[in-house]
């Protein structure tokens, strides 16, 4: 039986078994970042969300997470029924609204509303985080995974080889090191460890008859509270401003302090390295999600989170930020959307790569992965030639063995003026980026050539940036 149809089947038999009847309707619910797999089932007034997940264990921490929580009155959705194998259940329904959709779309939703869940989110978090681990700690049956040195070395190596390296900025590893070194030892040096809801944000927050449920919270840890909070506040799409982020901490950790016996001021002046952290570890599943993964809407979130962590950087100014923040703000100078208008005078940039194809094509743009991909294997080859083996397209002989090549010319010239045609065209409508790459078999000659070449038409066009970059070239 077909993976989709065993789904289908083993959910329909759930639904049967539990109301006594057939599901009517069958509809698939769009998923972001997980494998879990959700369907809306129905026959008439009867509703129930369908799961399947083959994370047997995440499954079981799930049901036993439910079962804690529903025991502090907490907002979360009933498990109705559990297949055997324990990789299907059923959920009680809680609609499709979410808080994310409600901050997203104020035309929609009155603003007192908004702003009367957004508090009701904050506070509901603090019982969730002091309540929820209450329960678990009495009730033994639950051993949830320490969020310690190791896993906040691995969120920020999560960073580092899912988002900086696949974006091509240089760095130097001693320097991110130190950082990341300090962030673990400042943020791990807290007094209270909390239950960490680790992925506490507007889409995990249904509204449904006017409350709010809260759902995915699998992936929970016993860690630093601030963490949740930070992924709350500063979750990329949903723009909260910084009056209302002041606002809401505030009120985070006068709920806390209710319940536990905390220090606000030292709390509040972590904050700021908790939710850069936090926004790195974002990137990080930003990054995997878009660049490897290839979902878009996880690339289009990435300018916004960039910007947030510059901000904090700025507003909390210190030597073991400041490192990373160049980073950012280097990948934000190459790779801005070009999606979005730049002011009138801004300079486009062009991205010029040279590859070769033996080791794939470049990386898509993370803003809009267009451009041009030219493929110079069609020219004479020096590198078939002894003398010309050891060189490359930036050296004298390579040039002139190229230079008196027609075809190479006839080749440079029709790239150079589609290139052109694109730059004008660019720039007349604002776009701040444009990518083009020549391949060839090693990367070495002919494609270095046909990008240097294109680089010195183009570099002193008015408001034009090029940057050039041979992929093959060791570091």
């Amino acid at each position: 039986m077909h993976a989709l149809e065993e789904q289908h089947a083993e959910l329909a038999k759930l639904f049967r078994n539990t109301f006594s009847v057939e599901p009517l309707c069958f509809e698939p619910i769009p998923v972001s970042g997980s494998l879990r797999k959700y369907y809306r089932l129905q026959n008439g007034n009867t509703s129930a969300v369908g799961t399947f997940s083959p994370d047997v264990d995440e499954n079981r921490t799930f049901f036993k997470l439910t079962d804690c929580f529903t025991r502090q009155s907490l907002n979360v959705p009933q498990v109705l029924a559990i297949s055997p194998c324990m990789r299907y259940y059923l959920q009680s329904d809680l609609g499709s609204t979410s808080l994310f959709d409600i901050i997203t779309s104020p035309g929609k939703f009155p603003q007192h509303n908004l702003n009367n869940f957004l508090s009701i989110a904050v506070t509901s978090l603090v019982d969730f985080q002091v309540k929820g681990f209450n329960e678990i700690s009495s009730s033994g049956q639950l051993q949830l995974p320490l969020f310690d040195r190791t896993s906040m070395m691995w969120d920020m190596y999560y960073f580092k080889y899912c988002f900086l390296k696949p974006s091509g900025i240089s760095f130097n590893e001693q320097l991110l090191e130190s950082d990341f070194e300090w962030f673990a030892k400042e943020l791990l040096e807290q007094k209270h460890f909390l239950f960490q809801y680790r992925d506490f944000q507007s889409r995990n927050i249904m509204v449904h008859n006017n409350q709010l449920y809260f759902i995915d919270y699998q992936g929970g840890r016993i860690g630093p509270p601030l963490y949740d909070i930070a992924s709350f506040l500063y979750q990329a799409r949903a723009k909260l401003d910084n009056d209302k982020r002041f606002e809401l901490l505030s009120l985070y950790l006068d709920r806390l302090n209710c319940l536990l016996s905390i220090d606000k001021e030292e709390l509040k002046a972590k904050f700021p390295a908790m939710a850069m952290f936090r926004i790195m570890q974002t990137l990080g599943a930003y990054g995997f999600r878009g660049f490897f993964e290839k979902k878009t809407h996880f690339i289009q979130s990435i300018p916004l989170a960039v910007d947030n962590f510059i901000n904090l950087s700025r507003s909390a100014p210190g030597p073991h930020t400041a490192y990373i923040t160049d980073l950012l703000e280097q990948y934000r100078v190459l790779f801005q959307p070009s999606s979005c208008l730049s002011p009138s005078g801004q300079e486009l940039t062009v991205y010029i790569t040279s590859f070769s194809f033996k080791n794939g094509y470049p990386e898509e743009h993370p803003e809009h992965g267009g451009g041009f991909v030219f493929d110079c294997r069609c020219l004479p080859n020096p590198g078939r030639m002894d003398r010309y083996k050891n060189l490359t397209g930036l050296d004298f002989e390579v040039i002139q063995f190229l230079d008196e090549s027609d075809e190479a010319q006839r080749f440079i010239a029709n790239a150079t003026a589609l290139v052109k045609d694109a730059v004008e065209n660019y720039c007349q409508r604002r776009f701040s980026y444009l990518s083009v790459a020549f391949g060839c078999t090693g990367g070495q000659h002919r494609s270095v050539y046909c990008a240097s070449k294109l680089a010195l038409a183009i570099e002193n066009t008015k408001n034009v940036r090029v940057v050039v970059q041979h992929r093959e070239f060791p570091a």
